[in-house]
């Protein structure tokens, strides 16, 4: 494994150091811990795969229900937005 360098101005490393010294890491455990962890990209055979059991479970070509419940809040808003030229069917 090939090592690399980073400048970081002595402020800077003096907080990394006593930031990972309090936690019991190295300055190098510190920064890897709080790197997210990598997953392998899933080809996307396996993609299609997970979601083949979903295509076709929504029928797009249906109209959604337009149903709602009136209530005080849903009406005065209805006529707040009237007032302010906003129509709703």
């Amino acid at each position: 494994m090939s090592e690399h360098q980073i400048i970081l101005s002595d402020k800077i490393y003096a907080h990394l150091f006593a930031v990972s010294q309090a936690q019991g890491l190295s300055p190098t455990e510190w920064i890897a811990s709080k790197l997210p962890d990598t997953k392998p990209i899933q080809p996307a055979a396996n993609l299609l795969k997970d979601i083949s059991d979903l295509i076709g479970s929504i029928d797009s070509q249906e109209e959604p229900q337009q149903t709602y419940q009136k209530t005080a809040f849903s009406e005065a808003l209805v006529s707040k937005l009237a007032k302010q030229g906003i129509h709703l069917p």
